[in-house]
């Protein structure tokens, strides 16, 4: 009889966990979700930044709608201080499934794109239509509905427009460097832009101290970094003070005279850390300004520490 007893001993074992399995299940799917790893985030910038610094609308109120039997059309005439590329996006409510719209800002700026419905949750941002390059001066602006604009069921608000990189960052390269080249960067200006010239190639016309400038750039292998900035300053126009923000890190410098605003100086401001893998953010921002112009600032490296 003792076999016996030492056989069913297990037998009954395993029945019992078989009974707690079971009372674990349920009818229930699993979530596909459920083993996707959180998204690293890089922490913010310390210091508080404009976003809507070189932004702004052209409100519908300012405009002229003229109706049709199948279309809508609005008309503008913007007045542009500064030249740049620029995000075009259109500020509207809608009940209706989707509109086609098309944007036409002077001989050749055409954006086309379909409106779907808004509502109260996704209705606080602009629908961007895409980014245009648009020069000094004045453009007529026409937008173009594919049926009624200014009825209860669909409302155009304004068009807004906000600063838009010249060109994407590449990120970071094989050999682990990262450059930020100045067309890679949005400038939240009123007057500060890429200046584009062989000679140039950076961001100048910083007259202003409340105008900054922001990179996005993804990093596929974290670590410690030399941070280094390659800018320009005239002779009497040296003195101010400059802020880099690197995620949530602070780094502040003084600009010095080189000799000339395109006459180049590598500034090394130190070893840094990205410990985030994916989007980091630096921005250049003035804390004040002492002569005719911050400087001119042609790119931004970011070398891996061997």
């Amino acid at each position: 009889m003792k076999p016996v007893r030492l056989l069913l001993f297990p037998l009954l074992l395993a029945a019992s966990n078989l009974r707690s399995q079971e009372a674990e299940t349920t009818n229930l799917p699993p979530d596909p979700f459920g083993e996707l790893a959180a998204v690293e985030k890089a922490p913010d910038f310390a210091m508080v930044v404009d976003r809507t610094r070189g932004t702004f609308t052209l409100e519908a109120k300012d405009g002229t709608y003229v109706p049709g039997s199948h279309f809508g059309n609005w008309h503008w005439n913007m007045k542009l201080d500064r030249w740049g590329n620029y995000y075009a996006g259109l500020i509207y409510d809608s009940v209706r499934p989707k509109l086609g719209v098309q944007l036409k800002i002077g001989a050749d700026g055409i954006l086309k794109s379909y409106a779907p419905r808004t509502n109260s949750l996704s209705n606080e941002k602009p629908l961007i239509l895409g980014a245009l390059y648009l020069e000094k001066g004045e453009h007529p602006v026409m937008l173009l509905t594919g049926d009624q604009s200014n009825v209860p069921a669909f409302q155009v608000k304004g068009i807004h427009f906000r600063p838009a990189p010249e060109s994407e960052p590449l990120g970071q390269s094989i050999d682990g460097t990262i450059h930020l080249e100045a067309k890679t960067a949005t400038t939240y200006a009123e007057e500060m832009r890429y200046e584009p010239k062989p000679e140039k190639n950076c961001l100048g016309y910083w007259k202003h101290k409340e105008d900054w400038a922001e990179w996005i750039f993804d990093v596929s292998d974290p670590g410690d970094f030399d941070l280094t900035l390659h800018y320009g300053c005239g002779p009497g126009n040296e003195g101010s003070k400059v802020a880099v923000l690197l995620n949530d890190r602070t780094l502040e410098f003084s600009v010095e005279d080189t000799g000339g605003f395109q006459k180049w100086r590598e500034l090394k401001l130190g070893k840094v850390t990205l410990n985030t893998k994916g989007e980091n953010r630096l921005a250049i921002v003035p804390l004040d300004k002492k002569g005719a112009a911050v400087m001119d600032l042609q790119k931004v490296l970011l070398d891996p520490v061997q």
